[in-house]
């Protein structure tokens, strides 16, 4: 009698880490379908052993590859026409009716429920090499940030009370992926438990700088934090910020990254202005770009940007940083960034200019 078959499919990768959600889901399906075989996979093909799945999961991250899950999508109805196929993920969740269109295809919407109690399976690790667990103590966040999809995605925050199970003991760091963790009404329990496990944790998404105050710094400094990260998504929050890092300096030793959101509602200028402070403060800054939940991979300059200074800021990101993040060096940023607002754009137009001369050159 032959097993019964799933198939977990990652239709294209851009992070190091592999989708939760598949992970969970293979947990799910093992318990509730004893017996079955669960095969993954990365991009178009059929594993090995592959002959009749029931169903097909496939996942999506960000929606301007969104083609590639549709991709995945005909190209799986093609070969297993039988079998049930099922979408989620971001940006099946943010632009469902798109996939829709396209394929006939139904997105899920958001987490899916039945899936969420299971801890990873890490034995699907889609190709990645597991430095660390991946877990969320809290889901949801308690902000409304317009430029944030969580309340799409997870609209209602609540706290995990048993995110420890996810923690593979064979992995030596861990990985959080919270919206809002300093929100959660479980901090204390949650620091006692990570205090007792010992390992190295990353709240990868940032911590509040809003919620950051000393009570919770001296709660997270028993723990072995590293790095300590903070969003300044506006200028409006420069106060809640800065006192931020310079309160985590005091309690940490640790590296402290910033991610910078620009091309939303800010100027260039402004853009410069937080970066500065930053590097003026002696961390590290990660811009972050603003894009529109679409399924075109064309550019969108927010209102007061251009598609010129936007190549350029990626351009000096890419080649000029480590992994996209500005230098503490303050005399390495004031000779590639500038000193004033001005000398920064004038750089910009300046790296895209030459950019520019290069690819025609290289045509020629």
């Amino acid at each position: 009698m032959k097993k019964m078959q799933f198939l977990l499919v990652e239709p294209v990768s851009k992070t190091p880490y592999p989708p939760l959600g598949l992970m969970k889901i293979s947990s799910m399906l093992k318990y509730h379908q004893q017996g079955c075989e669960v095969f993954h996979t990365l991009g178009n093909n059929v594993p090995q052993g592959v002959y009749e799945p029931k169903t097909i999961y496939i996942t999506s991250l960000f929606t301007w590859d969104v083609d590639k899950v549709v991709e995945s999508i005909l190209y799986y109805k093609r070969k297993f026409p039988q079998s049930r196929i099922r979408v989620g993920g971001v940006a099946a969740s943010l632009i469902p009716n798109y996939i829709h269109a396209k394929t006939g295809v139904k997105s899920h919407i958001g987490l899916l429920k039945t899936a969420e109690p299971f801890a990873p399976d890490y034995s699907m690790n889609f190709g990645r090499k597991m430095n660390s667990s991946i877990s969320f103590t809290s889901r949801g966040c308690v902000r409304s940030c317009k430029f944030c999809n969580v309340k799409t995605l997870e609209p209602d925050f609540f706290a995990k009370n048993n995110w420890e199970r996810d923690i593979d003991e064979n992995l030596p760091a861990i990985t959080f992926w919270d919206n809002n963790w300093l929100a959660s009404p479980n901090i204390e329990e949650d620091c006692e438990k990570l205090n007792r496990i010992g390992k190295r944790v990353d709240f990868n998404q940032g911590l509040d700088a809003r919620l950051f105050d000393n009570d919770r710094a001296t709660l997270l400094s028993k723990i072995n934090l590293d790095p300590v990260r903070f969003a300044f998504d506006s200028i409006i929050y420069e106060e809640s910020v800065i006192n931020a890092i310079r309160l985590a300096k005091k309690h940490f030793t640790s590296e402290i990254r910033v991610y910078v959101l620009y091309n939303f509602t800010d100027t260039p200028e402004d853009f410069f202005h937080r970066i500065d402070l930053l590097n003026r403060e002696g961390v590290l800054s990660f811009p972050m770009e603003y894009r529109e939940a679409s399924p075109s991979q064309t550019k969108f300059p927010g209102k007061h940007w251009n598609t010129q200074i936007l190549r350029a800021l990626k351009l000096s990101l890419m080649f000029y940083y480590r992994r996209g993040m500005i230098t503490k060096s303050r005399n390495s940023f004031m000779s590639f960034f500038g000193r004033t607002p001005k000398q920064f754009i004038d750089k910009l137009y300046e790296v895209y200019r030459y950019d520019k001369d290069c690819r025609k050159k290289s045509v020629i």
